[in-house]
């Protein structure tokens, strides 16, 4: 009795199903939808698919026509298709709902789900037509969006910089919660304000807008700030200029960075590199006025040592041969050579100094030198050296030109004999 009454209903709803959708123009409607759209009568029937519908069940749409959700799809999908059919059936009221649902090739997909009653002439419930949208990617890229929108939040409220937004006029419109860590100023209290309130020198502001105007940016600007002390921070920007668009005017956008600390430190560095310059330059002076002395040192030791051996050939050398010429006894002629001994060695540390940094002769010159005291003239030079004459000559006037006394009247032989 009850399955002839529901088959009764179920036919009664399925002629009138039938009469809403067997119309050609109809029918080309359904096909004509990107979308996977179906047609139940009350009893959960299928009696119109389009050929979307039947490739996301994975059946023949002819296939589908006459039967329920439980005989087309899985247990667990067709429970959650029947129940919400049921719930718009019995509110008479269009329904929307979301749904992950395994489709045809196995895969999940998420799926928007719209469908509405339809009543008959008799205003008498006859089913439900509805439609299906993937929106798998949406909810992907939806996901993705809100992955970005963590990540950038993040880094927002961590960022070490300040990014700042500020309108042509100066107006704050977006600045970074990391203000609050250079600064007692708290980002809900600065958005709004005014950049200008902030500068201590405001022409610094001007300068900053025509360079930035003129290159559509700026890099490590440096500008001072007052902070809430009214203090002075010496801080860097590097921003750009974000073009309008039909909502939006155009703004600034950048980040700025407290650079006091290495302002400061490039300060000390600074006064320490003049110091040190300073000390530098003193310390060549007095290397200078060191070499000066030194050398005035070195001048009065020879001139000294030069002082010395002349008073000692000059003045003692000359008495002591006239002492050997006379008549003396052992022990005097003993004394006379002890004495002379001794001023030899006296002075021999003079006469050596002196050979070595006041004439500088090469070996050629010293052997010259060594015949010119002994009294042999040019030509007997030139034979025992075996050169020329006028090499001889050659080195005679280079002899006397490095002892100082080329262009004197003084005999090379005496000059030598008294010095060397």
């Amino acid at each position: 009795m009850k399955k002839s009454r529901k088959a009764e209903k179920s036919s009664s709803s399925k002629k009138s199903g039938e009469e809403i959708v067997n119309s050609p123009v109809l029918r080309n409607l359904f096909e004509s939808l990107p979308l996977p759209v179906f047609y139940k009568d009350i009893c959960g029937i299928y009696i119109a698919c389009n050929q979307k519908f039947g490739k996301l069940s994975g059946t023949n749409p002819a296939d589908i026509i006459g039967k329920t959700s439980g005989e087309i799809f899985p247990p667990d999908i067709a429970e959650i298709y029947d129940r919400e059919d049921m719930t718009a059936l019995k509110n008479r009221e269009a329904q929307t709902y979301e749904a992950v649902l395994a489709s045809a090739d196995g895969t999940k997909h998420t799926y928007i789900f719209h469908k509405k009653p339809l009543d008959n002439r008799s205003e008498m419930s006859c089913g439900l037509i509805g439609s299906i949208f993937d929106i798998t990617e949406r909810k992907e890229f939806e996901a993705h969006l809100r992955k970005d929108e963590e990540r950038y939040r993040r880094i927002f409220e961590n960022i070490q910089d300040v990014y700042y937004e500020v309108n042509m006029e100066g107006t704050i419109m977006e600045i970074s919660p990391s203000i609050e860590k250079y600064s007692l100023f708290k980002r809900e209290t600065l958005i709004g304000q005014s950049i200008y309130d902030f500068y201590a020198d405001k022409n610094e502001r001007e300068i900053f807008l025509q360079t930035i105007r003129q290159n559509g940016y700026v890099h490590d600007f440096e500008i001072k700030l007052l902070n809430h002390e009214n203090t002075l921070r010496t801080c860097s920007i590097n921003a750009a200029i974000l073009p309008a668009d039909k909502e939006h005017p155009p703004l600034i956008v950048g980040s700025l960075r407290d650079i006091s600390e290495r302002k400061h430190s490039e300060e000390i560095l600074r006064q320490r590199e003049e110091e040190l310059s300073i000390k530098s330059k003193n310390l060549e002076e007095m290397n200078t006025a060191l070499k000066v002395l030194l050398r005035q040192r070195e001048e009065d030791r020879r001139e000294n040592e030069e002082n010395v051996l002349t008073n000692v050939k000059a003045s003692i050398i000359p008495y002591i041969d006239k002492f050997k010429e006379q008549p003396l006894t052992g022990h005097q002629k003993t004394c006379l050579e002890m004495l002379e001994a001794k001023i030899n060695e006296i002075v021999s540390p003079f006469i050596h100094s002196m050979r070595q940094a006041g004439y500088d002769l090469t070996p050629q010159e010293m052997r010259v030198t060594d015949f010119v005291k002994n009294g042999n003239t040019t030509k007997e030079i030139a034979d025992a050296l075996g050169i020329s004459m006028k090499t001889v000559d050659y080195h005679r006037e280079n002899i006397r030109r490095k002892l100082g006394i080329k262009n004197r009247q003084t005999s090379l032989r005496s000059y030598l004999l008294k010095f060397l």
